[in-house]
């Protein structure tokens, strides 16, 4: 996922830009591309694996499921059904795609927080004074409010997450259509491997000192 500068926020891509998300991920993924080299050197965290195996059991059901129905649709219907299932099935593997070849990204300068092709935000290093394990689920996908916090986001492409951020000073961001910000001191995510983020999290803040 392209991120269009450094400076901290929310990037929402387009309905364009989604679309172009999932078919290059997916392109990249097939061919077995390696992933671009970041300029400040930042580390990468995989994220959203639970959110990959379920896609995929989904899939395989939807294939197995759509062979199953094309054998007793009328021949006139078969071509059509096809083409949607074939679409179908390819969004959902881009889906998946978008998610592996867009990691989490940290350096001491700033950590960008991805969710496939849902979006990202990235956050200044200086602004993170704390990480903490924080296993809990907060309802809905991508980068969204947190209920009961008010200044709080979560930030994942499923509905759990495991690490919390303390953000000092807060980062204003826009959490909707309306153009009001909001300011933001938590951040919930999901990792792959939360240790290990939370671990390259206090090492680039020991950079900056």
């Amino acid at each position: 996922m392209p991120e269009p500068s450094g400076k901290p926020g929310i990037h929402r891509p387009s309905k364009t830009g989604t679309a172009r998300i999932l078919a290059v991920s997916l392109l990249r993924w097939a061919a077995r591309r390696p992933l671009p080299r970041q300029a400040d050197g930042a580390r990468r965290f995989a994220h959203s694996s639970d959110v990959r195996r379920t896609l995929t059991l989904i899939l395989v059901l939807e294939t197995v499921t759509a062979c199953c129905a094309s054998a007793v649709l009328p021949p006139v219907f078969r071509a059509c059904h096809a083409v949607f299932e074939a679409l179908l099935v390819l969004t959902g593997l881009g889906a998946v795609a978008a998610t592996a070849r867009n990691p989490h990204l940290v350096s001491p300068s700033r950590l960008v927080l991805r969710t496939g092709c849902l979006g990202s935000l990235t956050v200044p290093g200086a602004s993170v004074v704390s990480v903490t394990r924080a296993t809990r689920t907060v309802a809905g996908l991508g980068i969204r409010r947190v209920p009961g916090e008010p200044r709080a986001v979560a930030c994942s492409a499923g509905g759990a997450v495991d690490l919390c951020l303390r953000l000092d000073p807060p980062v204003v961001l826009d959490l909707g259509k309306t153009g009001t910000t909001t300011r933001v001191d938590t951040v919930y995510l999901s990792a792959d491997a939360p240790d290990a983020l939370a671990r390259a999290l206090r090492e680039a803040a020991a950079l900056r000192t």
